[in-house]
Protein backbone atom coordinates (compact mmCIF):
# COMPACT_ATOMS: atom_id res chain seq x y z
CA UNK A 1 0.00 0.00 0.00
CA UNK A 2 1.20 3.11 -0.99
CA UNK A 3 1.06 6.11 1.49
CA UNK A 4 -0.15 9.57 -0.63
CA UNK A 5 0.89 13.00 0.71
CA UNK A 6 -2.13 14.88 1.96
CA UNK A 7 -3.55 17.14 -0.16
CA UNK A 8 -3.14 21.32 0.59
CA UNK A 9 -5.54 22.60 -1.87
CA UNK A 10 -8.02 21.22 -4.50
CA UNK A 11 -7.20 24.61 -6.77
CA UNK A 12 -5.68 24.23 -10.18
CA UNK A 13 -2.26 25.62 -11.05
CA UNK A 14 -2.24 29.47 -10.09
CA UNK A 15 -5.20 29.35 -8.73
CA UNK A 16 -4.36 29.60 -5.02
CA UNK A 17 -3.69 33.31 -4.87
CA UNK A 18 -7.33 33.82 -6.24
CA UNK A 19 -8.46 31.54 -3.30
CA UNK A 20 -6.66 33.45 -0.86
CA UNK A 21 -7.81 36.62 -1.99
CA UNK A 22 -11.38 35.84 -1.98
CA UNK A 23 -11.03 34.74 1.47
CA UNK A 24 -9.77 37.68 2.37
CA UNK A 25 -11.73 39.74 0.02
CA UNK A 26 -14.43 38.00 2.47
CA UNK A 27 -12.99 38.58 5.89
CA UNK A 28 -13.24 42.71 4.68
CA UNK A 29 -17.20 42.58 3.78
CA UNK A 30 -17.59 40.80 6.94
CA UNK A 31 -15.63 43.28 8.70
CA UNK A 32 -17.12 46.22 7.16
CA UNK A 33 -20.81 44.33 7.84
CA UNK A 34 -19.94 44.15 11.63
CA UNK A 35 -18.01 47.70 11.73
CA UNK A 36 -21.50 49.04 10.51
CA UNK A 37 -23.72 47.19 12.99
CA UNK A 38 -21.92 48.04 15.60
CA UNK A 39 -21.86 51.76 14.85
CA UNK A 40 -25.42 52.43 14.37
CA UNK A 41 -27.17 54.67 16.87
CA UNK A 42 -29.10 52.97 19.92
CA UNK A 43 -31.67 54.30 20.96
CA UNK A 44 -32.30 57.15 24.14
CA UNK A 45 -32.63 55.00 27.54
CA UNK A 46 -32.42 58.61 29.59
CA UNK A 47 -36.78 58.49 30.23
CA UNK A 48 -36.18 54.39 31.44
CA UNK A 49 -33.07 55.76 33.67
CA UNK A 50 -35.35 58.04 35.08
CA UNK A 51 -38.23 56.05 35.98
CA UNK A 52 -36.04 53.62 37.17
CA UNK A 53 -34.63 56.50 39.45
CA UNK A 54 -37.94 57.60 40.29
CA UNK A 55 -39.64 54.51 41.08
CA UNK A 56 -36.79 52.54 42.87
CA UNK A 57 -37.00 52.37 46.76
CA UNK A 58 -33.06 52.37 46.50
CA UNK A 59 -33.32 56.28 45.72
CA UNK A 60 -36.31 56.65 48.30
CA UNK A 61 -35.97 60.18 49.97
CA UNK A 62 -32.80 61.51 48.06
CA UNK A 63 -33.12 64.39 44.97
CA UNK A 64 -34.99 67.68 45.37
CA UNK A 65 -38.61 65.85 46.21
CA UNK A 66 -37.55 64.11 49.16
CA UNK A 67 -41.37 63.52 49.88
CA UNK A 68 -41.57 61.64 46.73
CA UNK A 69 -43.09 58.23 47.78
Amino acid sequence: MKTRKPVQSHALLGMAEDIVKRLEAEQLAMQQNLSAILKTPLGNISSKAGEMERDSPLFFGTGTNRSLF
